[in-house]
């Protein structure tokens, strides 16, 4: 999908890495900076983020978007979804929130990708750990107990599930075309957001970063070590996610708890061998394949 016509230029200007050209072109027209596109990407500096990652003068680019007027929180998300540390780190110094300003954080749209590099610069920023899934993902088990009453039910601050795609409203004013708004409706709106699936999904986090002690007292919690939980589009159980993420040590803590290494992902009918074939860990899907316990 590409962008709408106005962009086109500089958006080729951004693919080829011509710093002058784009220069040019906002000088021309300010507001091609500031302004959204109805398709693809919907302002030019979260194209450079996305789509110029590896451009040796994405810095120099960045600025003069910024310095015309770019609008800044979107694009510091997009860097957690591809691990573009150089200009997060520049979009935090002229102002980005840290936070975010809605109901999905930059750092958990980095825990989610798993882009390391942004989470370790967000988290030395003093990125909050907003609820369960956060807390879980970063292994932060002195943390998990306080989402958690004395009952066992989840506090509100444990938060409900959320994806980087947002709820129904944001899905329906994205940029994506009818069938992929109406599919990650449909998605979305099957997720329960019950304590069990809460907790589930907060367990897969703990699971995709390989955080052993937060996965357990997820599982003491009542998290189910079987379950595919609401909040992915590439919907899997948590050793899916450990064996995609190459965390060796979970996949073992995983099956030696009753993980079931036959399961199917909900989209793609992979199991979780598949996904470490996929992520590049040939010795754990190797393992997943031929291990007996």
């Amino acid at each position: 999908m590409d962008m709408d016509p106005r962009f086109r230029p500089a958006v080729a200007a951004i693919k080829q890495f011509d710093l002058e050209a784009l220069r040019s072109l906002i000088r021309q027209d300010t507001t091609l900076a500031s302004s959204r596109s109805k398709t693809s990407h919907p302002t030019l500096l979260q194209c450079l983020v996305l789509s110029g990652k590896n451009a040796p003068n994405k810095l120099e680019m960045a600025k003069v978007l910024i310095d015309a007027g770019a609008e800044l929180n979107g694009p510091l998300g997009a860097c957690g979804s591809c691990d573009n540390v150089e200009v997060a780190e520049l979009l935090l110094d002229r102002g980005a929130a840290l936070d975010g300003t809605g109901g999905w954080s930059p750092l958990e749209e980095a825990l989610y990708w798993n882009s390391r590099g942004v989470i370790d610069l967000l988290l030395k920023h003093g990125a909050s750990v907003q609820n369960l899934r956060i807390a879980a993902g970063l292994g932060r088990t002195d943390l998990l107990d306080s989402f958690f009453n004395a009952d066992g039910s989840l506090k509100p601050e444990a938060g409900k599930i959320n994806w980087p795609w947002g709820d129904l409203q944001v899905i329906e004013n994205s940029n994506f075309d009818q069938e992929g708004r109406r599919s990650l409706a449909a998605k979305f709106s099957s997720w329960g957001n019950d304590r069990d699936s809460i907790v589930d999904n907060a367990f897969v986090y703990a699971c995709m970063h390989g955080h052993i002690p937060a996965a357990e007292l997820l599982l003491k919690k009542g998290g189910r070590i079987n379950v595919i939980p609401g909040g992915f589009d590439y919907s899997g159980t948590g050793l899916h996610y450990a064996a995609l993420n190459g965390h060796r040590a979970m996949v073992d803590y995983l099956l030696q708890h009753g993980a079931d290494r036959n399961i199917k992902d909900q989209k793609v009918g992979g199991t979780a061998a598949d996904w470490a074939e996929y992520g590049g860990h040939p010795d754990i899907r190797d393992y997943l394949r031929t291990v007996h316990l």
